[in-house]
């Protein structure tokens, strides 16, 4: 069975816990530490990574590591499995709904966006990614982009929900926009660079060949900021989600639909139960029943990627 970086991990803390690594000790370097293990470089950030953020292991990041003062205690902590699930990727209001109801047992860090979350997965930064990403024309959602995500670990893809993306228009949709074409020469609130919602509206617009104004000189960090550039006229569409148009008080025309899942490593999966918990709450549930463009019914299927 390959090593992963949870299980290097895992190994680690079963030392520093016995004293063979004692606090003040140091602990070898990236590169050493894949060779020892005869695993990849990133197996071996990963599993670092994990000991720096739980307390075991100190010092700057760019630096050869040491066993932390208080190590063995954070050690057994880490191996009891208390830990906070780091989350980053994409954006959406019922995901922002989940964390709250998962409270602290979750963390959202970094800038929102499925390829910003896959890279901080990738680099020990995250636990797990928030993607929504589509190929044209071929293969699953997330699937070939989630296949390289943590350099050759084992990797599982856990289904959220089925969700609609559509134009948010204003009020009334004066210009009855209906379709992707019908933007041609209008000013687009585009999502972040990297940001799932930006590479499909990028990419439904190639194959219309239409060509679109930027609105404004930033781009919207969420649904809510696209639907509100909207609201105030500062643009004339955006592409994203029924609930931020509802919140602004504007219009929305349904596109298509998309996967919406989590990216994790096959040997934290059980440590994302926690916002399938609480996905699965009474006040999530009573949320997205009300929610135009939302389908749980897949919610929790977990499958492998080759």
């Amino acid at each position: 069975m390959a090593q992963t970086g949870w299980r290097l991990a895992e190994q680690l803390a079963e030392r520093v816990l016995r004293g063979d690594l004692p606090p003040g000790a140091r602990v070898p370097a990236v590169r050493q530490l894949a060779r020892a293990q005869g695993c990849a470089p990133g197996t071996a950030a990963r599993a670092l990574s994990s000991l720096r953020r739980a307390g075991v292991v100190a010092g700057p990041s760019r630096t050869r590591a040491v066993v932390a003062p208080d190590g063995p205690a954070r050690a057994a902590v880490l191996l009891a499995g208390d830990l906070v699930l780091r989350l980053a990727g994409s954006d959406d209001p019922v995901l922002d709904a989940v964390l709250r109801a998962a409270g602290p047992a979750v963390a959202v860090g970094g800038t929102r966006g499925s390829v910003h979350g896959l890279r901080a997965l990738a680099s020990g930064q995250a636990d797990a990614a928030v993607v929504h990403l589509r190929h044209a024309g071929r293969g699953r959602d997330t699937d070939d982009f989630a296949a390289h995500a943590l350099g050759g670990d084992p990797v599982r893809v856990v289904h959220l929900w089925r969700r609609t993306q559509g134009l948010v228009v204003p009020q009334g949709n004066p210009r009855s926009a209906r379709t992707v074409a019908d933007l041609a020469g209008r000013r687009v609130a585009w999502r972040n660079p990297g940001s799932g919602t930006r590479l499909l509206l990028e990419r439904l617009l190639a194959e219309v060949r239409a060509v679109v104004r930027p609105a404004g000189e930033g781009a919207a960090e969420s649904h809510l900021g696209v639907a509100v550039a909207v609201a105030t006229g500062a643009a004339d569409v955006g592409l994203g989600v029924a609930p931020a148009a509802v919140a602004a008080g504007v219009d929305w025309v349904p596109l298509l639909d998309e996967s919406f899942d989590l990216v994790v490593g096959a040997d934290e999966l059980s440590r994302v139960q926690v916002l399938l918990d609480a996905l699965g709450s009474s006040s999530v549930q009573r949320l997205v029943a009300g929610l135009p463009g939302y389908d749980l019914a897949r919610c929790g299927e977990v499958r492998a990627v080759a």
